[in-house]
């Protein structure tokens, strides 16, 4: 395997395929969460890898320009900045406490990252790298995303999506879920119940989230900041499955990025397919067990579900049809869309692999590199968000 070093190499077996060079990501960044690392793979074959003492890096993501990494150091309450090119640490900049999930706006100009335990969100300048303004208010903010001005932040603490007005540096309005209990404290520290995440389908300006423990969809209107349509387990299509789950498990939300109708919220047994149009669940994917997944990546016309403890990726496609279960040696992790493959990294046992699938989910050995627990990947200007 390669060295822990400033540049190293990235190592394929034969027994795997073989990627074509020529579509092969020109930089792909991957986070080591335990180890304060970050290794940057330059066309599939060198790896640059950098460690921070300390560090813990709960997510990496490129400037779409693929100018700089960031990485979210939660263990001390800041936000590393790495050069694209060769991985060296450009600036630590200073925010919340414990620094989670990063998104970026559209024109590539305002980062912002969720400071969880202390309930507020940084924006921070992608050109002069500097936090800008910090806003408060929040219950454990867990994701923030970008539309048409606004940020929608969700409160993984509490029933309901903030949105953010950047130029007022304040909460213009909440979108609140009225129709479930409120999350209660547990000995002082606050229950994530409620919404792990939010996905805005910027075509057609509608969003959709789920609530973690009760499994209910809420789609809501991007552009007019209000909720369009909340459904609860006692819908048809949902009671028969929801009705043999205490914790429905609902964490991702796709509200599909590709065009089309179609979104997608995962759960612990199965995946919804929400239709915007008819403002209606289409179709539900049920497996025959429980599984744990956070993450969906969206294929044009389909979901590449990645179902961590039973090392398998499934291929769902928009009608809700399993297409193929893809197996792993090791744990797959998440992963993100990018020109034709969904790439994803799986942890072994002392070191990390990053695979892409293509559309009929063929597996090919990108990378081998030597990181102990890997936490986040992504490609510069890749769609959509990854974790």
């Amino acid at each position: 395997m390669c060295g822990i070093l400033s540049v190293g190499c990235a190592k394929s077996e034969d027994k795997e395929n073989k990627l074509p060079y020529d579509v092969i990501p020109e930089k792909i960044v991957l986070g080591g969460e335990t180890e304060g690392k970050i290794a940057i793979i330059i066309n599939g074959k060198t790896v640059r890898i950098k460690q921070v003492p300390g560090a813990v890096y709960h997510q990496v993501m490129f400037s779409k320009d693929g100018r700089y990494a960031f990485a979210a150091n939660s263990a001390q309450n800041k936000v590393d900045v790495f050069d694209g090119e060769t991985g060296a640490l450009v600036k630590s900049i200073s925010v919340g406490e414990h620094p989670s999930h990063m998104d970026i706006d559209d024109a590539n100009k305002i980062v912002a990252v969720v400071n969880e335990d202390s309930g507020d969100v940084s924006f921070i300048s992608v050109d002069t790298l500097e936090e800008i303004a910090r806003v408060s208010g929040f219950s454990t903010p867990h994701f923030a995303r970008y539309y048409n001005g606004f940020w929608f932040v969700a409160n993984f603490s509490d029933n309901r999506i903030s949105v953010v007005n950047l130029d007022a540096k304040k909460i213009e309005k909440d979108l609140r879920l009225e129709s479930v209990p409120p999350c209660k404290e547990k000995d002082g520290t606050p229950d994530e119940c409620a919404f792990f995440d939010l996905s805005i389908n910027k075509e057609i300006g509608m969003g959709l989230a789920s609530h973690n423990r009760t499994g209910t969809i809420l789609s809501f209107d991007a552009k007019n900041l209000r909720i369009d349509r909340v459904i609860g387990e006692e819908h048809n299509k949902l009671s028969p499955v929801y009705s043999k789950l205490d914790d429905k498990g609902a964490f991702k939300s796709n509200a599909h990025t590709f065009g089309g109708s179609i979104g997608y919220v995962i759960f612990k047994k199965g995946v919804i397919g929400y239709n915007f149009v008819a403002r209606d669940i289409w179709w539900v994917w049920e497996y025959p067990e429980e599984f744990f997944s956070q993450f969906g990546i969206e294929y044009p016309g389909k979901l590449f579900l990645i179902m961590h403890d039973k090392k398998k990726v499934a291929i769902l496609n928009s009608k809700g049809g399993l297409e193929s279960m893809i197996e792993f040696d090791e744990i797959p992790g998440e992963g993100i869309y990018h020109n034709n493959y969904v790439y994803l990294f799986a942890q072994g046992k002392g070191y990390t692999r990053i695979y892409a699938l293509d559309k009929d989910g063929k597996k090919y050995l990108v990378s081998e590199i030597d990181f102990a627990e890997a936490e986040g990947i992504h490609i510069p200007g890749a769609t959509p968000h990854c974790h």
